[in-house]
């Protein structure tokens, strides 16, 4: 690769998760471009999804910040080979990346302790977040879950969703475990986009509630199983966004947004939720609504304790 380099334009690295890092690690590792958007650029190594983002974007699982503001003016179309060798990255014809200031972002160990749901002041904590939330999203019209137009395809999606929706909670408050992993499939893949609102709708439950100590983990297994068995009825990089949550890995800011709201913060909360409000054009609206519920269940199982 030294050899032909010259010719090449060198970007540059700024962090990456440890998934992507352990790629520099290999002896020699061959892919290509998948799309190609603005602020990300989607790669496939070895059958596996990763991503560059641009510098004003947080880090994520499988990825790469570069410094790069913008991929807009870089010449790369999908389907463009990628070699990565000697700690570089070579990118379609004319590019190369330099990992040699990158640095790692490791995911957060975030734990939820059990007896803050037997808290009373933690309980007031959280419903005034679900409360929050539900003005947040009811203003949001973006979401299928908000949808009142016309278009008798949404239209039908919308209601599906909402229906699974109710459906699920059910099954959680009563703690009914057989059903759940068909209704958590019946999500996946329900929606339009890279990452349909179905899915989006899981990785925020999922964030809010599927962890050690919290009341929903226990459900584990009926999530692990839905995904794992529905995973090829979604997009690609959906699936490993699901997967991901599965582990608890996710956005750098879903995880600060986690931390907050198991820490019972108040001073940035509001702002933290409107920069996942603001993720496409309704992924970050759906996520909340799983998130949403995901807070509604911790409060309704911690007046249970309470009483």
């Amino acid at each position: 690769m030294k050899a032909s380099i010259s010719h090449r334009q060198i970007l540059y690295g700024l962090t990456a998760d440890t998934h992507f890092l352990k790629l520099l690690h290999q002896p020699q590792f061959t892919g290509k471009i998948e799309q190609v958007f603005n602020k990300a650029i989607n790669i496939s190594i070895d059958h596996v999804l990763y991503t560059l983002l641009s510098a004003q974007l947080d880090n994520a699982p499988n990825s790469c910040r570069l410094i790069n503001t913008s991929f807009s003016l870089l010449t790369l179309k999908a389907g463009e080979p990628i070699v990565f060798s000697n700690n570089e990255m070579a990118i379609g014809e004319n590019y190369l990346i330099s990992f040699s200031l990158c640095k790692e972002w490791q995911q957060p160990n975030i734990v939820f302790n059990d007896k803050k749901i037997r808290n009373s002041n933690y309980l007031l904590y959280i419903a005034k977040q679900v409360k929050t939330l539900d003005l947040i999203l009811s203003e949001n019209k973006n979401s299928l879950f908000n949808y009142q137009g016309e278009n008798i395809f949404y239209r039908s999606m919308s209601e599906q969703l909402i229906q699974l929706r109710l459906e699920l909670i059910e099954l959680l408050k009563s703690k009914k475990q057989q059903p759940l992993a068909k209704v958590i499939r019946q999500f996946i893949g329900l929606g339009i986009g890279l990452t349909p609102s179905g899915d989006d709708y899981l990785v925020g439950l999922m964030a809010g509630g599927l962890r050690k100590g919290h009341i929903i983990f226990a459900a584990y297994d009926e999530f692990h199983q839905a995904i794992t068995q529905g995973k090829n009825q979604t997009t690609p990089i959906s699936a490993i966004t699901l997967e991901k949550a599965l582990n608890q890995e996710y956005r750098e800011n879903m995880q600060q947004l986690i931390q907050a709201l198991v820490d019972a913060e108040e001073t940035h909360i509001y702002s933290q939720f409107l920069e996942i409000l603001n993720i496409g054009s309704s992924s970050g609206s759906d996520m909340l609504f799983g998130l949403r519920d995901a807070l509604y269940l911790t409060h309704y199982f911690g007046e249970n304790y309470v009483d």
